[in-house]
């Protein structure tokens, strides 16, 4: 018989604190049943299951990452399924192994340096715990105040979703602001722009696009907007400035479109 232990709200808050406990919950209870989508947070149980994509171990900075921060980022790629027996590299969480092939989740890991990544895939079975963008915003009452005002894209996201509200789109910090607010960790700087996503399923007018554009644009922080439709995401910035063919980024490639919600174009 399973036994449910209630949770007191001391408890609940220390989950939630940046550097605090964390309970493993487990893929299916992280996401809902879904698979995770680029952008999302992933906090990972066993983050030396990790593959990196051009094969190999995974480098000394990275081991030393994921040991104090198990947290890597989704990317924009096909997830993959296999078995164990499938990957060069034993997969050292221990699963069922009579289970259905594993899916495998194209990952990024932030190095300590600027522009230090590194590409991965990571095991589904091992994930713990999820954020999408649009869950992010509202972490940054768990930053110190202090922290928020030393960096002005934490400050200036009540403002941004002010913008976004108007047009009727969910919207979610990703980039550096997104990784901090999720995870705790420290790395945006003064300077870092603030990269957003916007929840676009369905066709946003050039006349709205060019809209949020020009108000993003009066913000003292520079934006950096994507526009996320059913197929990829295309930017804000290229969009709303009408250019006869976008770029379309898709799981499986740039794709050369004329329309983000309807595309027909070639892949690069």
């Amino acid at each position: 018989m399973t036994v449910a232990h209630s949770e007191t709200p001391a408890r609940r808050a220390a989950e939630e604190t940046p550097g605090g406990p964390r309970r493993l919950v487990g893929p299916l209870a992280a996401l809902d049943g879904r698979l995770p989508g680029p952008h999302d947070l992933l906090l990972m149980q066993c983050p030396s299951s990790l593959r990196p994509l051009g094969g190999g171990e995974l480098p000394d900075w990275a081991r030393a990452v994921l040991r104090a921060h198990p947290w890597v980022t989704v990317g924009r790629a096909p997830a993959v399924a296999g078995s164990r027996v499938d990957t060069p590299h034993p997969v050292r969480c221990t699963r069922d192994v009579t289970a259905a092939p594993e899916q495998w989740i194209p990952v990024t890991v932030r190095g300590p340096q600027r522009g230090q990544l590194l590409n991965a895939l990571a095991p589904w079975a091992a994930v713990a715990r999820t954020f999408r963008p649009e869950q992010l915003a509202a972490r940054r009452a768990l930053l110190a105040p202090e922290r928020v005002a030393a960096i002005p894209a934490l400050a200036l996201l009540p403002a941004v979703g002010e913008l976004a509200a108007d047009h009727r789109l969910a919207w979610g910090p990703i980039g550096a602001v997104g990784y901090e607010l999720g995870t705790g960790t420290p790395v945006a700087g003064p300077l870092s722009p603030l990269r957003l996503v916007l929840r676009a399923p369905q066709p946003v007018s050039r006349r709205d696009a060019l809209q949020l554009r020009r108000s993003f644009s009066k913000l003292p922080v520079p934006v950096q907007a994507e526009l996320e439709t059913r197929h990829g995401a295309v930017l804000l910035a290229d969009y709303a400035a009408a250019p006869v063919t976008l770029t379309l980024l898709t799981p499986d490639g740039p794709r050369e479109v004329h329309d983000p919600w309807f595309p027909r174009g070639p892949y690069a």
